[in-house]
């Protein structure tokens, strides 16, 4: 399994519209693809257990040929989408994750 992690820092001023439209329009777009089989988003903390303006959507996909095929194929009109919405009111990095093993 590969994980797809895409952290955004937003400007405070767009977190909530932005929190809406992720949950609501971007990840089931992303699902959508059929390139990713879960997603998930989580709220960025610091050391002090501060909340930042910072969160990241987590995708796993079942092979690396898979996520290839996504950043090809759909990241590009998707990356697009956001663009045109948030400007440049936020800021994404991504990192690709190898999941080695998952324990429960």
């Amino acid at each position: 399994m590969i994980l797809y992690n895409v952290t955004v820092n937003l400007a405070p001023e767009i977190e909530q519209d932005w929190l809406q439209w992720v949950q609501k329009e971007h990840i089931p777009a992303m699902l959508a693809t059929q390139k990713f089989v879960s997603a998930q988003l989580v709220k960025v903390y610091d050391e002090q257990q501060m909340a930042t303006g910072s969160y990241a959507v987590q995708y796993k996909a079942e092979s690396a040929m898979l996520l290839n095929a996504y950043l090809k194929e759909d990241a590009p009109r998707l990356r697009q989408q956001t663009k045109k919405r948030f400007g440049d009111q936020l800021l994404a990095f991504r990192t690709f994750l190898n999941i080695l093993a998952e324990h429960k």
